[in-house]
């Protein structure tokens, strides 16, 4: 629980009545069903949501100072925001745990034709050639390069360098490191100039359908 629900617990205690009227001072406008309004304040409890919640409405039914409110809605802030490093850092260490040499296609597209299908056959894996890394990393660096230009020209002549959702393939990413770098290849297999900061991810791709 958050700093702003643990106060809120402190004030309310098990007196019900204080706890609807503090639902109801944070309930949306036109909001008249309770159990709408306990929702909302579940929310803000066990989450930190302050979407639209007059705060200091919210003090004034606790009835707590000032000082002692507002330091829990910044320690919640706070903590809201170092979860969220923490979930971005987790993905990213199970990112790099799992990172694989792969050659990214880089299409006509920057963004895909059809996002919501994009999504739904499986996102930016429609650019990825996968590798058998067991093999693969053994061999040298040109062996790997004359392997990657095997694979383009495989995608040429079997799809016509065509990429699902960006149009015709117009290079060929072969990225070694989990943090975007590679060797970009032309569709004729060729080593081009890359700008070095001109990395790209594998990204995430989510569709909901409600």
């Amino acid at each position: 629980m958050f700093a702003i629900g643990k106060l809120i617990k402190k004030v309310v205690g098990e007196d019900q009545e204080k706890k609807r009227a503090v639902a109801m001072s944070i309930a949306s406008e036109g909001t008249w069903k309770e159990d709408t309004a306990f929702r909302r304040l579940a929310e803000l409890m066990n989450r930190g949501v302050f979407e639209d919640v007059d705060l200091e409405k919210l003090r004034a039914v606790l009835g707590v100072e000032r000082a002692l409110f507002y330091d829990a809605v910044a320690d919640t802030r706070e903590q809201i925001r170092l979860e969220e490093v923490l979930e971005n850092a987790q993905k990213r260490l199970a990112f790099r745990k799992g990172f694989e040499p792969h050659i990214f296609m880089v299409g006509e597209r920057k963004s895909p034709s059809q996002i919501t299908m994009f999504g739904l056959t499986g996102g930016n894996r429609n650019r990825i050639i996968s590798f058998e890394s067991s093999t693969f990393k053994h061999l040298s660096i040109e062996e790997q390069f004359d392997v990657v230009r095997l694979f383009i020209k495989k995608h040429q002549d079997e799809k016509a360098g065509v990429i699902p959702f960006f149009g015709k393939a117009i290079s060929y990413r072969y990225c070694t490191t989990p943090d975007g770098d590679g060797v970009e290849f032309n569709p004729q297999g060729e080593i081009v100039p890359c700008d070095r900061e001109n990395k790209t991810y594998r990204g995430d791709a989510r569709v909901w359908i409600g």
